[in-house]
């Protein structure tokens, strides 16, 4: 059985418990969304997997590490701690 397969086969209450530590729940933020992430990183979601555990975001922001401003990379749910509005 594929994760897809397991997710869709668990209760809509169990897999909606997936969120991150700030409560929000990504699966079901839309692309454009930005995002504070633990270490300080503000991220734009440019795709989103409705996994609830993934979203894919360019950076525009990240004081430990400038070089990654304009890359994009996975986010993890965990990894986020508010969203910007």
């Amino acid at each position: 059985m594929s994760v897809a397969e397991q997710s869709a086969s668990q209760p809509e209450a169990r897999r909606a418990r997936i969120n991150t530590p700030g409560g929000m729940f990504v699966r079901d933020m839309a692309a454009g969304t930005k995002l504070k992430l633990s270490n300080g990183a503000i991220v734009e979601i440019v795709q989103n997997a409705k996994d609830g555990g993934w979203v894919f975001a360019r950076y525009l922001e990240n004081p430990d590490e400038p070089e990654m401003v304009g890359t994009e990379d996975w986010v993890f749910f965990g990894d986020v701690r508010e969203e910007l509005v």
